[in-house]
């Protein structure tokens, strides 16, 4: 039995990638494409789209699992083998984009001592090697590590209370994993506070939370609370929290940060389950939402190669929300071709060979 299609999860997914882009673009450009002062702040919280990702994620785990235990013979192996399928064709593709990349534009051959850990997805437990050569790949093995353990989890978390004891033990194990980190990484090049931060132990309590906004969401019963008006409730914590998020500056601290964005990403999914308000749930964002990985991998190098162009844009005006706005104009004009094409000519038939093996697998168990 196939999960239900929820298509604010679809517009989710889209948010998050087109959030991460536009950070990325004022980030990673040379020349920089500054954001205008005004919107700089919001700008500048764009890497948060990643905690999207990884709730979003952890829910929709929850929802196909789930739904596919009661149907299938074999459900951790057909498990492994969607995920598989999901995440390598795609990611191989650009491993091998960005090696010749690398050789042609900066003279660099990468070893196999790094690609090995990027190919078989060990690359976040390795210090210095969290973030690949792929750029924004770090996320990958996060979620791969997480994926490896989640039929072990999802069995530990069968109601929202586990779900939440999970949490907590995944905060409590942040202290000694931090201290461990600073005591036996001592290679400066290999950047300590850098690898914690992008670690599967410090972000595996933000997929964990999203099992438990998964249990809460079981809870809801859409049509009578929508009459109560919980989920414009929701969206108003959710819009509320990012502005405090990004023009208030809460903390400097990031553990803090993860968390605040943690909630308000969860305020914003269950949000969208009971009221899938437009401004967030439409065709363009369900668009990216289906290409989102495809936009997640493709836009980094995309956008950098385009700095010349973003730095034509600024010269050719003194306002600043206009050139940015342009360039993000340009950018998706570009971006949005190419997700679509790898989304359709590798993403689309890597996640059909997956399906094909796991009904491969189940014709002699029927026969």
């Amino acid at each position: 039995m196939q999960p239900p299609k929820l298509d604010f999860i679809d517009s989710l997914r889209g948010l998050a990638s087109l959030y991460v882009v536009f950070f990325h673009l004022s980030l990673i450009t040379k020349p920089e494409a500054v954001p205008p002062s005004w919107l700089a702040p919001f700008i500048g919280t764009g890497g948060s789209g990643v905690m999207l990702f990884f709730v979003v994620s952890a829910f929709t785990l929850c929802l196909s699992m789930e739904s596919r235990a009661v149907s299938e013979s074999a459900p951790i192996t057909n498990f492994y083998l969607r995920r598989f399928f999901r995440i390598a064709p795609l990611f191989y593709f650009w491993m091998i984009i960005y090696y010749f990349r690398d050789i042609w534009y900066y003279h660099d051959v990468h070893p196999f001592s790094e690609v090995a850990p990027s190919l078989f997805f060990y690359l976040n437990i390795i210090p210095g090697q969290e973030e690949g050569y792929v750029w924004a790949s770090w996320t990958i093995g996060a979620e791969m590590l997480f994926y490896a353990a989640f039929p072990v989890i999802f069995a530990y978390s069968r109601n929202i209370g586990m779900a939440f004891g999970l949490v907590l033990i995944a905060l409590a194990l942040r202290i000694p994993w931090h201290g461990f980190v600073l005591r036996f990484i001592t290679d400066p090049a290999q950047n300590p506070a850098h690898y914690y931060d992008y670690s599967i132990i410090f972000n595996l309590g933000v997929f964990l939370f999203g099992i438990v906004v998964y249990h809460l969401y079981k809870l809801i019963d859409p049509a009578k609370t929508s009459r109560f008006g919980a989920g414009q409730m929701l969206l108003a914590v959710f819009v509320a929290g990012m502005m405090w998020e990004c023009y208030d500056t809460p903390s400097d601290d990031r553990t803090i940060n993860v968390a605040i964005q943690t909630v308000i990403y969860s305020a914003l999914l269950l949000g969208l389950a009971i009221t899938p308000a437009k401004l967030f749930v439409n065709r363009v964002t369900r668009f990216y939402g289906k290409i989102s990985y495809s936009v997640y991998l493709s836009h980094a190098t995309t956008v950098f190669f385009m700095s010349p162009i973003f730095g034509w844009v600024y010269q050719q005006t003194i306002y600043k929300t206009l050139a940015f706005a342009v360039s993000v104009g340009l950018a998706m004009a570009v971006i949005t071709p190419l997700s679509y094409l790898t989304y359709r000519y590798i993403e689309a038939p890597g996640n059909d060979l997956g399906r094909h093996l796991i009904r491969r697998m189940a014709a002699p168990k029927l026969a």
